[in-house]
């Protein structure tokens, strides 16, 4: 023998002026609508029908991401279900020869926009800024470089966004 459930329910003015309890789930015979009670809220909260939810078919959204650790070198990133990526970093180091950037991201090619901006932690690297070295763009990395002045390389701590297609 089949069993029926019943769920309390009512015109949608009914459940306009009704807080149910914690849990409950009541019908708007109105709008033909389930709306979720947590026992403060009047009225509830009505749940969409299929035919509110909008067609997602073109738009682009994150499928993957990466939040800044020590454990990730301190990058993050965005992937987009359109191949388009977004990332970024610091780096911050003594020495010229180790400012190479790893993206954590392979690029389709090396036609992706590079934003990179110095963080001063003195006097001299406040008056720096900072360029991508030529020739030094990949597809998995690229090179920074610190100068002032002079000309002269310095110590590098800059922060760095990545934006363009993936592989």
């Amino acid at each position: 023998m089949s069993r029926q459930i019943q769920i309390r329910r009512g015109t949608a003015s009914e459940n306009d002026n009704f807080t149910g309890a914690i849990g409950e789930v009541t019908m708007d015979i109105t709008n033909k609508t389930l709306r979720v009670h947590d026992g403060e809220t009047v009225g509830g909260t009505v749940l969409a029908k299929q035919s509110e939810i909008p067609d997602l078919t073109n738009a682009d959204y994150v499928v993957e991401s990466q939040f800044p650790t020590a454990e990730n070198n301190y990058t993050w990133y965005r992937k987009y279900k359109s191949g388009w990526v977004e990332m970024g970093g610091l780096v911050s180091t003594n020495s010229s020869d180790s400012n190479i950037i790893t993206l954590p991201i392979t690029m389709a090619d090396t036609n992706y926009h590079i934003i990179a901006m110095n963080e001063p932690t003195d006097s001299i690297n406040a008056w720096g800024w900072v360029f991508t070295k030529r020739n030094s763009k990949t597809t998995t990395g690229f090179m920074l470089s610190s100068r002032y002045g002079s000309g002269q390389e310095v110590s590098l701590r800059a922060r760095w966004q990545v934006s363009g297609l993936c592989a």
